[in-house]
């Protein structure tokens, strides 16, 4: 797994070097390195805090959506098993992530089926949380305002659907029919009750406002980083753009959605009034102190929790029945 892991990451690493050299090229090399030596170095830390409060509030709602589960996972491995997932940050949708539910696998014995609903409910409430912030300053914008009311009643038609029991029952039930993965209906029917007990109004509601204290905090440090540069934006058109940059970037599917996020974000700058160097300088400095950050975060985490996060042997054999990882992802064995 180590080496997947790893052989991802450089691929990605690579992607994110040729993105930033594009940018770089095409803003002109020498007007970004004035731009890199006129910034306020003092925002880089004080960027770099604010995604730790992003990671430290979404933290705070994986213990919310684990205990909603009845996943009993002490805290410590919970801290262990949430920032090692950070460095699957740059899978394509993040969907990487999903070895979440394989750590909690190995280290209580539950079914990977059973703790996945908490995984994908993280990206789901993160996804509307971001929308909701869009909303700050997408009209003032005069710009992507179709595309937002477009994905806006996407979600709420997949939120209205995933809270209609009856039809989800017969989309699993006709899923079921179908050769070959057929046999994995089982499997969705049970991580499906998961996601019910998370798509509650409550439920719902606490998880997207804890996205939307998580968010605003990166967006805040855009904000400032902005402001190193010397760009004269306000704090609700940073929030914009930083989210909405982000969302464009998670729909295309890209591993963190490498290029069209940092395209967007730039673009969204300069038409604030922003040199384009600074623009790209401000668009680099907030995607290392917050993606990449996230990402060596959680490979130092993986790593020196190597041992405690490799549980194959605290896991009884009976348990060990019915999940089967894949080199492309987890798959959960009809039981």
């Amino acid at each position: 797994m180590f080496e997947q892991l790893k052989r991802k990451l450089l691929i990605s690493v690579g992607l994110g070097a040729l993105v930033f050299l594009g940018l770089s090229i095409y803003s002109d090399l020498d007007r970004l390195a004035e731009a890199f030596r006129a910034f306020e170095l003092i925002f880089v830390p004080l960027a770099l805090f604010l995604a730790l409060v992003n990671y430290g509030v979404r933290f705070v709602r994986w213990q919310m959506y684990l205990s909603w589960l009845k996943i009993p996972l002490a805290k410590g491995d919970s801290l262990i098993v949430f920032l090692a997932g950070l460095v699957l940050s740059v899978t394509p949708g993040k969907a990487g992530e999903l070895l979440k539910a394989y750590f909690i696998r190995h280290r209580l014995g539950i079914p990977v089926r059973r703790s996945a609903p908490a995984v994908v409910m993280e990206r789901l409430a993160d996804f509307i949380a971001l929308i909701f912030l869009s909303l700050a300053g997408v009209f003032s914008f005069e710009q992507g305002v179709l595309p937002f009311w477009v994905v806006t009643g996407l979600t709420a038609g997949m939120l209205l659907f995933l809270g209609w029991s009856k039809g989800m029952g017969w989309c699993i039930e006709w899923f079921g029919r179908l050769p070959v993965v057929g046999r994995f209906a089982p499997s969705f029917r049970d991580a499906y009750e998961g996601m019910r007990v998370l798509i509650t109004p409550l439920h719902l509601f606490g998880g997207v406002v804890l996205g939307i204290a998580a968010w605003f905090a990166e967006c805040l440090g855009f904000y400032y980083v902005i402001h190193g540069f010397g760009g004269q934006v306000g704090v609700a058109a940073a929030t914009f753009i930083y989210s909405f940059a982000t969302l464009f970037g998670a729909l295309t599917l890209l591993p963190g959605g490498l290029g069209p996020t940092e395209g967007s974000m730039s673009g969204l700058l300069v038409h604030r009034g922003m040199p384009l160097a600074n623009a790209v300088g401000a668009t680099f400095i907030i995607r290392v102190c917050t993606l990449w950050f996230a990402v060596a975060l959680g490979a130092l985490v993986f790593i020196l929790g190597r041992n405690r996060l490799d549980w194959a042997e605290d896991v009884e054999p009976e348990f060990a029945k019915g999940v089967q990882i894949e080199a492309d992802g987890i798959v959960e064995k009809e039981t």
